[in-house]
């Protein structure tokens, strides 16, 4: 039996598709659907595309739509696996903080892990991350106390200091937004 070959083009619908259905429940605080996150990262993902020809486009926007499945929903290493093989599964298991570890030991872990996969997944943190700190300097949520921002801020900067090689675009973007929230 031959092994059916899917194009970029089809995983990455996939990978969108499995995402919507996975995260249809989750909402910010605002009403805002969370998927509005996945598809900021995607758009972030496939700018840095137009600077590195290098990538892997398949890859790099299937793991941008997929990267919070395994620790936002009940979608499991297994079911990534499954849908998308072990490069994508890989790839989104090591965006996938231990919440078993300490706040500051998962950032630190997930790093470690994320420096020994493709540089896609690297590219697609620091879009998470850029996504992530755009939508804190708009909420209005307890959780965004001063204490916490200072530690997302600091926490951007590891994230930026260990990863922003890999794209020089999406380093910038985030250098910019982290000089924004020195200023909050």
């Amino acid at each position: 039996m031959e092994t059916i070959q899917f194009t970029s083009t089809q995983v990455i619908l996939q990978a969108k598709e499995f995402a919507q259905e996975f995260h249809k429940k989750q909402f910010y605080p605002d009403g805002r659907p969370y998927f509005s996150h996945l598809e900021s990262v995607a758009h972030l993902t496939k700018q840095a595309t137009l600077h590195d020809s290098s990538l892997d486009d398949g890859i790099l926007l299937s793991v941008s739509y997929l990267h919070d499945t395994i620790e936002d929903t009940n979608a499991s290493y297994h079911h990534i696996v499954a849908y998308f093989g072990d490069d994508i599964a890989e790839a989104v298991a090591s965006l996938t903080k231990n919440k078993s570890l300490s706040k500051q030991e998962q950032i630190r872990d997930s790093l470690h892990r994320i420096l020994r996969t493709r540089k896609e997944t690297q590219i697609v943190k620091l879009a998470d991350r850029i996504s992530n700190l755009g939508q804190t300097l708009l909420l209005l949520d307890s959780k965004w106390t001063p204490e916490y921002k200072e530690y997302y801020r600091e926490e951007s900067i590891l994230i930026n200091q260990q990863l922003g090689s890999s794209s020089a675009l999406l380093s910038q973007k985030l250098s910019a937004l982290i000089s924004i929230y020195n200023r909050i």
